[in-house]
Parts: C-alpha cells; sequence; structure tokens
C-alpha cells in the first residue's frame, strides 16, 4: 500500500505540475498505476540484463 504522506505529495505534484486536483482516491488510483508501470520496466531491465 502507498502511504498518506507519499499520496499527498503525489497530490501535491500533479495539481502544481499539471493543474490537476484530485480525491485522493483518485491519487491511489495514479499511484498505483505508476507502481505497476515501475515494476514492468524493472521486470523488462532484468531480462535484458540477463541475456
Amino acid at each position: 500500500m502507498v502511504s498518506q504522506k507519499l499520496l499527498l505529495e503525489l497530490r501535491a505534484i500533479l495539481k502544481e505540475d499539471y493543474g490537476v486536483e484530485l480525491k485522493l482516491e483518485e491519487v491511489l488510483d495514479v499511484a498505483l498505476v505508476l507502481i505497476g508501470f515501475a515494476e514492468t520496466a524493472m521486470k523488462i531491465e532484468a531480462k535484458q540484463s540477463s541475456t
């Protein structure tokens, strides 16, 4: 799970950089997508490094 502190930080970034104001539930959805993307990228990198 993502800590509330990180969610609040992500919400502030989204507001400052993109002018988007989201509810915490929506920020959690964004965070989970970003985590999934990062995990996928790391798996791809690990496969490429092992070949």
